[in-house]
């Protein structure tokens, strides 16, 4: 890809028509604990199971910040798929959620730590989620569609892979604009920068945190790291939680 910026597809077009959301439709347990994790023995904490993902949140807060039309298509299991369904369908989202007969709905593990901090970790099985594949794409998706909005997570398995090269391709043939969010340091690890960046190399905005952008990279500092990486993709957005987000845009 060339070094230099690029102008955003579809900026003049009009943004009235519907999100697309593809990604994860994941079970959480959310365990909440007000002191350390004792090894070997109980640690008291408020626990409760939540329907997430990283796909079906931003799709939820779409609807809930007043986008006109939210879709989402995820993969889940038989056994929480109408689960699923009922709940974003309460949350205004309207989902295409395709039922794995094979493999259960995935699952995290939320450890929040109750302190000011609140500092999360993951323990992920991401299950049927990333068996969302080719087969599950369909152009007719993007009918209405004005913005398609991939998760990151889709990056780490061979089939959400080439549906996200498939998803990719179509929204550029209809200048649809395309948002990405890496979604996780840890996988992104693993993947590697200079892949990941070569897969997103088509996406108009890209919104990593704070992590995912020092590591897409290697710069310690992440105004410069968002710098760096808005000479890729148009638009940077990098989260930094509580501190709230730095925009990049060609550099600055």
């Amino acid at each position: 890809m060339s070094g230099g910026a690029r102008t955003a597809r579809g900026a003049g077009s009009a943004q009235a028509g519907a999100l697309l959301v593809v990604g994860d439709v994941i079970t959480d347990v959310v365990a909440r604990h007000r002191g350390p994790l004792a090894a070997g023995t109980d640690t008291a904490a408020s626990i409760r199971t939540v329907p997430g993902g990283a796909g079906a949140n931003v799709a939820c807060w779409a609807a809930h910040k007043g986008a006109a039309e939210v879709r989402l298509l995820g993969r889940v299991g038989v056994e929480a798929a109408a689960w699923h369904e009922r709940e974003l369908l309460a949350r205004g989202v309207r989902p295409r959620l395709v039922v794995d007969p094979e493999v259960p709905t995935g699952t995290v593990i939320c450890l929040v730590d109750g302190g000011a901090s609140a500092e999360r970790t993951f323990l992920t099985d991401s299950g049927a989620s990333l068996r969302l594949g080719a087969a599950d794409w369909s152009e007719a998706l993007l009918d209405g569609v004005a913005r398609l909005h991939l998760s990151g997570y889709l990056l780490f398995s061979e089939p959400s892979r080439a549906l996200v090269a498939m998803a990719l391709k179509a929204a550029r043939a209809r200048g649809v604009q395309v948002s990405l969010d890496p979604a996780s340091a840890g996988f992104l690890g693993e993947l590697g920068a200079e892949r990941f960046l070569e897969l997103v190399g088509d996406v108009d905005v890209l919104l990593p945190s704070r992590d995912e952008a020092c590591l897409l990279t290697g710069r310690a500092d992440v105004a410069e790291a968002a710098a760096e990486l808005s000479l890729r993709v148009p638009l940077v957005v990098a989260k930094q939680g509580h501190a709230g987000a730095l925009v990049a845009r060609g550099e600055e």
